[in-house]
């Protein structure tokens, strides 16, 4: 059997070869479940990265000139691409993968024709994963989320609404990024988030990323996300009497049978933990935790009338202040 991978062609075929190689000795029936449950824990999402050049060959093929830029935190590098070049009379959306994961895991967004129509559209390298210090681990929520605030605060623009989106662990970050400036943003958008300490799920197929022997197997963008998963639980418990300070609209999106990070936990922890004046779920009926590239033009309509809704509370707010 094999796995269709919401990928490029070439990561498809890494990936698959990664799967046949660590199975080939087994029987079929214990090889179909290795591969099940691996592909649980590395997450259909993941994707390897993208070399600069081949980002702007790719969405020239859509007619984008696209950008690619790096900024610097604490002596470290961190890579964002940006659609198209920057317009200061537009909103912007800065979108942040999961583990394992990249900027390219938003591609279908930033190649959207509407989307960009209505907003700057940015996707970043968290520390770890694609060209941001690729293959060293940061697990923490703390250093991730400060890391990516230099490239938010360069890009605030009081007059039009900055929206984070945060898909699965990017969900905690984004969450902290506002906890830490609810001035440089206007918003959270969680897809499917873990946040919940609680129903963190270990993947036992995540042990090959831990041992000598059978670590060649596994590639370095999941070998960082298993060192991050090992620390989910501490790191997301050093917020949890954090987030109902939030001073910001929070929209969260999940699955209802997502798998991977169990919707009724989390949706229970979040409901109860942020404040309930500004936090907002919307259930994606029989949806698992992928259903932001399944279900790409449902998320980007959610998205669109989030900025619309933000954009127009902004204005009212600003009439206000000027009377």
């Amino acid at each position: 059997m094999r796995y269709e991978l919401y990928l490029t062609e070439e990561t498809n075929a890494a990936l698959i070869s990664i799967l046949d190689r660590i199975t080939e000795r087994f029987s079929e029936a214990v090889a179909e479940r290795v591969r099940k449950e691996l592909w649980n824990a590395c997450g259909a999402w993941a994707s390897f990265r993208t070399l600069d050049k081949k980002v702007i060959k790719r969405f020239a093929k859509h007619g984008l000139q696209a950008e690619v830029h790096y900024e610097t935190y604490q002596g470290l590098n961190l890579r964002h691409i940006h659609s198209k070049p920057y317009d200061p009379a537009l909103p912007t959306l800065f979108f942040i993968h999961g583990a394992p994961g990249c900027s390219d895991n938003f591609d279908g967004y930033l190649t959207d024709s509407l989307l960009n129509q209505h907003a700057n559209l940015i996707s970043l390298d968290r520390l770890g994963f694609g060209y941001s210090e690729f293959g060293v681990a940061y697990p923490e929520i703390e250093e991730q989320a400060e890391s990516l605030l230099p490239v938010l605060q360069k890009y605030r623009n009081p007059s039009f609404p900055s929206l984070l989106v945060g898909w699965s662990y990017g969900g905690p970050i984004a969450a902290a990024m506002a906890l830490k400036d609810p001035i440089s943003c206007s918003g959270v958008v969680l897809l499917a988030p873990a946040l919940d300490p609680e129903a963190e799920r270990y993947f036992k197929l995540g042990r090959l990323a831990e041992y000598r022997l059978t670590r060649w197997m596994v590639p370095q963008t999941f070998i960082v996300a298993q060192k991050e998963k090992c620390s989910h639980v501490a790191s997301l418990k050093e917020f949890e009497d954090l987030w109902n300070t939030i001073a910001l609209p929070v929209l969260m999106l999940h699955g209802a049978q997502d798998k991977i990070v169990p919707f009724a936990p989390n949706a229970e922890f979040t409901t109860s933990h942020f404040p309930k004046a500004l936090f907002q779920l919307k259930t994606i009926p029989n949806a698992g935790h992928v259903f932001p590239i399944q279900q790409e033009q449902k998320v980007i309509s959610i998205l669109l009338k989030e900025l619309d809704r933000i954009e127009t509370k902004t204005s009212l707010e600003m009439e206000s202040k000027g009377k």
